[in-house]
């Protein structure tokens, strides 16, 4: 969908919402193409249309980028997500990664811009020693998945690695 409504249980696109709203990053170890963003497409529109938290509507929306992370966010000035409908959020996902294989919830993965404009994704402790080897560099381009705002994502997401918390992996 790609209107943006200002009701809860509407699916709405990120362009519409809030800088402050609440944001959830994950990254996916396969590309996101085909049936596969179909299913998780549809899954997730099904699930945001019926999100609530204590019987209060959410205003949610979801994007897929770069066919690799799905980003969600929350209107929390609407009405915020709560735990109960936070595990309900991450049940969907589990359920979605493990239907697909997308590993999408080990959280130590590191997604890189490669020199050729690709992205790659390496474990937190191979792109440390990348670093450490030259490989890669305080200029190369990292996604930033642990934002916790919408605004943040904007301004910061795909950032050289001195920008992010990445920095703390240098020699």
């Amino acid at each position: 969908m790609s209107e943006a409504t200002q009701t809860a249980n509407q699916v709405t696109s990120l362009e519409g919402m809030s800088d402050d709203a609440r944001i959830w990053i994950f990254q996916s170890s396969r590309p996101l193409v085909g049936e596969a963003r179909v299913k998780v497409s549809t899954t997730l529109i099904t699930f945001l249309k019926d999100w609530a938290a204590h019987g209060k509507q959410l205003f949610a929306a979801f994007e897929i980028h770069h066919d690799q992370f799905i980003v969600i966010a929350v209107d929390e000035a609407i009405a915020q997500a709560t735990g109960c409908s936070m595990d309900k959020l991450m049940r969907t996902i589990q359920q979605l990664d493990e239907e697909l294989s997308l590993n999408c919830l080990d959280r130590m993965k590191v997604a890189y811009r490669t020199e050729t404009e690709g992205i790659d994704e390496v474990s937190v402790n191979d792109f440390t020693k990348m670093l450490a080897d030259g490989k890669v560099s305080a200029g190369t381009y990292v996604f930033n998945n642990v934002l916790e705002t919408l605004g943040e994502w904007r301004q910061s997401w795909e950032v050289p690695v001195s920008r992010s918390w990445h920095a703390n992996l240098l020699p």
